[in-house]
């Protein structure tokens, strides 16, 4: 790798950390926020709705808007928009003129932003490094990723509660303005030249454009199928069953349920270390593989730690059967990262960069659409069903079609040679 590949990968990846420990400190202290001022549940639900909705729907328009115009810029001048705009929010709160109307509204345009930011900075990365370094740099990632993940909402309870949400966004804004710096000092060249105009016309013909460009991947299309194969059936255990059963069945504290969190993004920090370092040889085939398979057949064995037995081995709640639970956790965490960088690798290697924002995110927008749905399925499920019998039962379906894809489907999986 370069000098000057080095130097840039360098400045897009300190930006992304310092940017992701300030959105991780701002995602705790909102929702506690929200919790002292209104006392209010479904007030903490629209809030959360409103941090995910307004992104998912602007992901296709997203996606063109990151293949036509230059992505640096975009990065650079949404870092700044989105640092000035909490750092409003900070001056509202010391002037005492915050509510949470304004709150709301604030988070919908921060939401359609980071949307916006997200497409950009994911086809950006691959035009920044070399082919050979792009599993090197994916595991960086991935890494940067989990230490915000633990740094970020560690800071953000300590600051709430001793400072208050005035240096929750104080210190946020200032993130998102010292991550546009960094990137600034980016030498980025558009890979492609391309009419920035813009109309409805042109936004069906571009997402059109990348759609085509998977249907006529056989490879690509399977895979995305298996993603929402996977997101349908696979999400809703941690999202729905998990906190259900470790809080209502089991009886564990919401202080060890935020602990087996910390567990599972240790987990990732460790795999994509490995990755990044003594696995970074094992082709990206293998590896999806052994990640994939691993990940399914651990699965198993969770949810039959769930079951009565183990409760009644442990006596209930205790911190023995808590460390049983965690261990498990970081082991699938590892895994999660062995088959998700591979992934990403893969993809970035074999989607041109002129169409790669519209790929991403089309493919991004239809693997997370199927969450929703499955975990109404799932919460209507635990209404009628032992949740460990649903949890043993989703694990073995997805054990099956996942040994399936790997022995029935696609000859040649992640194949790098022929990308």
């Amino acid at each position: 790798m370069t000098a000057p590949q080095k130097r840039n990968f360098w400045l897009y990846a300190i930006g992304r950390l310092v940017s992701l420990i300030g959105s991780g400190i701002q995602a705790v202290a909102l929702p506690l926020y929200i919790l002292d001022k209104t006392g209010s549940g479904s007030m903490m639900g629209i809030f959360a709705m409103l941090s995910m909705v307004p992104a998912l729907m602007i992901t296709p328009l997203a996606g063109v808007i990151g293949d036509r115009w230059d992505r640096k810029r975009i990065m650079v001048n949404l870092d700044y928009a989105r640092g000035l705009i909490i750092l409003i929010l900070a001056f509202l709160t010391l002037t005492n003129k915050l509510n949470i109307p304004i709150l709301f509204i604030t988070q919908i345009f921060v939401s359609l932003m980071d949307s916006i930011f997200g497409s950009a900075t994911a086809a950006m990365l691959p035009d920044l490094l070399s082919v050979e370094k792009l599993k090197w740099g994916n595991s960086i990632m991935a890494t940067i990723r989990s230490l915000s993940g633990i740094i970020g909402p560690a800071l953000g309870g300590i600051i709430y509660g001793i400072l208050g949400i005035e240096w929750v966004f104080i210190i946020n804004g200032v993130s998102f303005i010292l991550s546009a710096v960094s990137e600034m000092f980016i030498k980025y060249t558009v890979p492609h030249d391309r009419d920035k105009k813009f109309n409805l016309k042109i936004f069906i013909e571009d997402t059109k454009e990348g759609l085509k460009f998977i249907w006529g991947k056989k490879t690509l299309l399977s895979l995305l199928m298996l993603f929402m194969v996977l997101n349908f059936l696979a999400n809703p255990i941690f999202i729905v069953a998990l906190p259900y059963v470790f809080r209502e069945v089991i009886g564990f504290s919401a202080q060890q349920f935020g602990y087996a969190q910390t567990f599972w993004t240790i987990g990732t920090l460790l795999g994509s270390i490995m990755v990044g370092t003594f696995l970074i040889k094992i082709s990206t085939s293998k590896l999806f593989k052994i990640g994939l398979l691993a990940m399914v057949y651990i699965a198993i064995i969770f949810s039959f730690e769930f079951f009565p037995v183990f409760q009644n081995i442990f006596g209930g709640p205790t911190w023995g059967y808590f460390l049983l639970i965690a261990i498990s956790l970081l082991i699938m965490g590892i895994f999660n990262m062995i088959l998700n960088i591979p992934i990403d690798t893969y993809l970035q290697k074999m989607t041109p960069s002129d169409i790669r924002a519209r790929v991403f995110s089309v493919i991004g927008l239809l693997a997370q659409l199927a969450v929703p749905v499955g975990s109404l399925i799932f919460g209507l499920l635990l209404d009628r069903f032992p949740a460990h019998s649903v949890m043993m039962a989703i694990s073995i379906l997805l054990a099956l079609i996942s040994t399936a894809y790997i022995l029935r489907g696609p000859k040649e999986i992640l194949v790098e040679e022929e990308i």
